[in-house]
């Protein structure tokens, strides 16, 4: 079979799935698939072949994705773009950058810069929904009043005088949609673990035992910026709303930020969640 009917049938197969987002949840052995396909696909880009071979090479790369996955849709959508464009220089240019964002996103690595709490998860994946579950938790926790500063050195000056580690992420608790949405409501310092006592408690700080809890997660990178928080809340919010969705929201949105403003953009990680319990009890 020559390489122009390759490439046909590959896109033929493609385009017999449904154009759609992420319509299955990540699961923790898909995680193998992604950083494979990072590897193939980099290989796709250093080899600077022609169009329809790229396209015929990242489409056969493709198929160890998990079908449903956010990072599958996505693949699928540069190829069809591909296929439907002129076999020329832009159009190979236009899907070799979109097949080296792709990578970027399927082998991300954050910067590390603090340990979790006790029984917390690792980091997620990058623009993946999955259910994340964390056990029980003690937190110092602040209004956000007029922006982040003067939530932060509250809660700094409360760890610091009770000799408590900084741990990562640092948990913001976002308001309802209606009721200024876009807008953060509290931060959150989160104990290495719920066996550290406080001595004493900040002015405007409350402790909280935060309950064991599943949530619907987002990973992304850069800044959780308000429009990019709240694109994500919608794309929680629909995937709870599909008639097969065995859960509901149980909780307000939150973001969970792992890294420092001196981390570059490119190298921060912010999940975006909501609590959420099963619709039939079993979560």
């Amino acid at each position: 079979m020559n390489q122009r009917r390759t490439t046909a049938v590959l896109l033929s197969a493609l385009a017999a799935a449904p154009a759609i987002g992420q319509d299955r949840l990540f699961e923790a052995g898909d995680r193998a698939a992604r950083i494979a396909l990072a590897r193939e696909l980099g290989g796709v880009i250093e080899r600077k072949a022609d169009l329809a071979t790229t396209v015929a090479l990242a489409a056969t790369a493709g198929t160890a994705l998990p079908e449903g996955s956010q990072a599958a849709c996505v693949l699928r959508q540069a190829l069809r773009v591909a296929n439907a464009a002129p076999i020329d220089e832009p159009a190979l240019r236009r899907l070799r950058s979109d097949l080296g964002d792709l990578v970027m996103v399927l082998g991300f690595e954050p910067a590390w810069e603090a340990e979790l709490p006790a029984g917390f998860p690792g980091f997620g994946a990058v623009d993946e929904l999955e259910l994340r579950r964390y056990p029980r938790y003690r937190m110092a926790r602040t209004t956000m009043r007029s922006g982040g500063n003067s939530a932060f050195w509250p809660l700094f000056r409360h760890i610091q005088s009770n000799d408590i580690a900084m741990t990562t992420p640092v948990q913001m608790d976002w308001k309802p949609n209606g009721e200024r949405a876009g807008r953060p409501a509290n931060m959150a310092f989160l104990y290495g673990n719920t066996a550290i006592e406080t001595q004493s408690t900040a002015r405007n700080v409350e402790v909280v035992e935060a309950p064991a809890q599943t949530v619907l997660s987002i990973g992304a990178i850069g800044a959780d910026r308000p429009a990019r928080v709240e694109a994500m809340r919608a794309r929680l919010e629909a995937f709870l709303a599909r008639p097969d969705c065995r859960y509901e929201a149980a909780g307000p949105l939150r973001t969970m930020g792992y890294n420092s403003p001196m981390v570059r953009r490119d190298r921060r990680y912010f999940e975006v969640q909501l609590p959420v319990r099963s619709r039939y009890g079993d979560c």
